[in-house]
Parts: C-alpha cells; structure tokens; sequence
C-alpha cells in the first residue's frame, strides 16, 4: 500500500462491498476473505475504514466481515440516537443477512461494549470475542462523575476559520505520536465526516452499563489494549470479572491500535482465534 492511499476500504481489492435494508435505511457492508468469520464493530465517530488495514494481514485465514453502523460512514441516518442495544441489532441483522449461523466478533472502544453485548445476548451466535480498548468497571462515583461530565459536552461545531479542526487534528497527532501521517489522517477525518451526522454515538454508547453483560460472558475472550490509549482506565480488572478471559497489551500502541499497528493486532487475533 502507497503512502498516498488515503482510503483503504477502497483501495482494498478483497473487500466485497454491498447494502441491505433495515427499518431505517440502509446498511453498508463488507466482506473479505474465506475461513472463520470475524464480525468487526468499529467506534463511535468512525467506520469499517477502522479495521480495512486488518484485511491483507487476516484474509488468507478468515473471513472478514466490516460494516458501518447507523449514523457512519456510508450507512444511512437513523431517525433518532441509537444506543448500544440498537446498535448490537444491527450487528446482529449484519449476521443475518449474509446467513452467517456464527461468528467471533471484535469490538474497539465503543464498538467493544457492542461486541460484549452481541455475545450476552447471542451466545448461540457467537464463537469467541475481542474486546479492544475497553476499560474496566467504574465505582458509584466514577459513574456519577463520568454521567455528569458526559452530559456537559456539546457536539462540536464547525467556525469558519478552521479552528475547532486545529484543535481536533492536534488531538489525534496527540493520540498517535508514532504513526504516520496518513495514519493519522485516516481515523481525524473518519471522526470529522461522522460528527458531522445528525447524532453523536458517543454519548449514547457510553452511558450503557456494561456491567451485567461483562459478568455474563462464558465464552473465550480476549482484552486487548493499547498501552497509550489515554481513554483505558482498569482494564487489567476485567481478568477478574470474566471467566475465561487473557489479555494482550501493545506497548507503543495508542487509541487508534488497527489505523497504525494493523500487523501487530492481527498477529495477535491469529493467535487467539486459532487456538
């Protein structure tokens, strides 16, 4: 792949993309490859463009199912915000659709308390599951404080002299101090184009408790962390709380672990879901 490849779920040859009807719209999804089927559910504020670096390093092996949630990339708007119990259905009609009877499925930060939550509520559907940058339960006030501070922040709004996307691009550059410019590019305009949408998922899915589905996961699982990712808090408490769960941490990895350390996740998706 180019340095000046900016989209990779474009420029990817063994993604086979399409759409399909839900209620609100329509779908857009991907698969690439042949073998187990890994369902991928991307982050609030991005898209499948988030897991596309995985495909070259994984599609000998599995196959690769992407998709953009409602309200990203190229799926359509929902009416009103969705949660993550909407969302999961949607992952879970992604399945449908393409007759998939079971899958192992991997989440990144808000896309992982989707994951955890398709495999409480779908156990028969689900193999095993990555649970990517998620943190740890909070305390009572941890939660009250996160709520408040949660409702206190407004959807960012664009001004004419580029300001608030300084301040936004400097954010990212802060949160990939390793990677490469495009690498960076990727996930910023992935987020800029989303938080253009009607709603911000962010503040729907976060506010989700995760803690019974977290207790009720039976199936292998696999914690994965980017040691730099600033928005992980306790992770390591999971190994407590989850019974048949290990966990992988990429030292110079941040908050955007599959834009610029794809190979290095994906060795480690192989190595899990192969034994």
């Amino acid at each position: 792949m180019g340095d000046k490849i900016l989209f990779r779920t474009t420029e990817n040859r063994e993604l086979k993309r399409g759409y399909f009807d839900i209620a609100e719209g329509q779908i857009h999804f991907g698969t690439a490859g042949k073998g187990p089927i890994l369902l991928l559910i991307h982050q609030s504020s991005s898209s499948m463009e988030e897991y596309a670096a995985l495909i070259p390093y994984l599609f000998h092996e599995y196959q690769l199912v992407l998709f953009d949630l409602p309200g990203h990339g190229m799926s359509s708007d929902p009416s009103s915000a969705p949660g993550v119990e909407e969302f999961t259905d949607v992952a879970l009609a992604v399945v449908d659709h393409l007759n998939i009877e079971k899958c192992s499925v991997l989440g990144h930060h808000g896309g992982a308390l989707m994951a955890m939550n398709f495999a409480y509520r779908f156990a028969e559907r689900t193999e095993k599951i990555i649970l990517s940058g998620t943190s740890g339960l909070k305390t009572e006030g941890e939660k009250i404080e996160f709520s408040q501070n949660l409702k206190s922040k407004k959807k960012v709004v664009l001004d004419k002299n580029g300001a608030s996307l300084l301040l936004a691009w400097q954010r990212y550059v802060a949160y990939m101090p390793q990677a490469e410019i495009n690498d960076i590019l990727r996930p910023f305009l992935n987020s800029v184009m989303t938080r253009m949408r009607p709603f911000d998922a962010h503040h729907s899915v976060l506010k989700w408790d995760r803690q019974i589905a977290l207790e009720n996961l039976h199936l292998p699982v696999l914690l994965l962390q980017g040691l730099h990712d600033e928005f992980v808090s306790h992770q390591e408490n999971l190994l407590d709380i989850i019974p048949n769960v290990e966990r992988e941490i990429i030292e110079d990895g941040g908050a955007f672990l599959f834009f610029d350390k794809a190979k290095e996740c994906a060795e480690i998706i192989d190595k899990f879901l192969s034994t």
